[in-house]
Parts: C-alpha cells; structure tokens; sequence
C-alpha cells in the first residue's frame, strides 16, 4: 500500500510540475512578447499581467508536492545538524506533522472558498473577465498534493524508510 501511494504521488507529482514548467515557460515569452511589442511598437498586451499573475499562483500549486518530494524546499537545518540522530527525528516528523496539518487547513479553506465563488458566479472585473473559482481553484488541488506527500514523508520517518537529514 505504501509504495502504491508513493508510486501514485510519484506520477502525478511529475505530470504537475511538467504542467507548471509549461506554465512558466508561457509566461516567460508572454513577458518577453509584451517587452517587445510595448518598447519597439508602442502595442502593449493589456491581458499579460493580469495573465502571469493567474499562471503564476498556478506553476506555485502545481509544483509545490514536486519540490517537496526532491528536498528543493528552503530549509533551515542548523538544529537539525545540531542535534542527535533521535532529536533530528522528532524534528522531522514533527515538521511533517505540522506541513500535513497546515496543508489540510488549506484544502478545506480553499475547497470552501472555490465552491462559493463558483455558486455566488463571482469574476474578476479586469480585461480577462475570468470567474475568480476558477483563479482559486488551484489552491485545494495543490494543496491535497501536499498534504499527501507530507503524509507520505512522515509516515516514512516513521517507519525508517526515509533519514531525517
């Protein structure tokens, strides 16, 4: 069961982190397309910004479990490498507990908050028009990742399968 899951995670982690690289490599060139067009042209894209704001809080929901699950997160480890190998345990099982709980609140926040803008039809009144649900929507999905894979990583602190440090 447990490498089912982390097999599972595994996969759709990859798949969403591939999805948010896509996502940053559009608004790349769409920034640089609207550097050029505004200098060199005088035709600015009025949807450009308001797009990589979008895309943005996108790529940072698809690629958080990713990141998580590569050890790519900032970390502060001088207790950890300061104490002993029980202490450094605690420290990380403690860190995932509190990552689990964290991202939980989050997905049940964000679930709540995706539903009643979809039932109220709430959007943005900018140039996209775009329902604000749908901006948000991201939130609880990426959020559900997360806190499956802090799961994943306590239960295998727990278990021995994965070193503290």
């Amino acid at each position: 069961m447990f490498q089912i899951l982390d097999r599972w995670l595994t996969k759709v982690e990859d798949f969403l982190a591939a999805l948010g690289i896509v996502g940053l490599l559009v608004v790349i060139g769409a920034v640089c397309a609207e550097i050029i067009l505004r200098t060199f042209f005088s035709m600015p894209q009025v949807w450009v910004t308001e797009f990589t704001e979008y895309a943005l809080l996108y790529v940072t929901f698809l690629g958080t479990a990713w990141l998580l699950r590569t050890n790519g997160h900032v970390g502060v480890d001088l207790l950890v490498h300061a104490v002993g190998d029980r202490a450094a345990l605690r420290l990380a099982l403690a860190s995932a507990a509190t990552g689990f709980l964290v991202t939980v609140v989050l997905f049940v926040f964000g679930v709540h908050t995706t539903i009643d803008l979809m039932r109220s039809g709430a959007y943005k009144p900018t140039v996209m028009e775009f329902p604000t649900w749908r901006v948000v929507a991201i939130i609880p999905v990426g959020s559900a990742l997360l806190a499956l894979r802090f799961l994943h990583r306590f239960l295998a602190l727990a278990r021995g399968t994965l070193a503290p440090r």
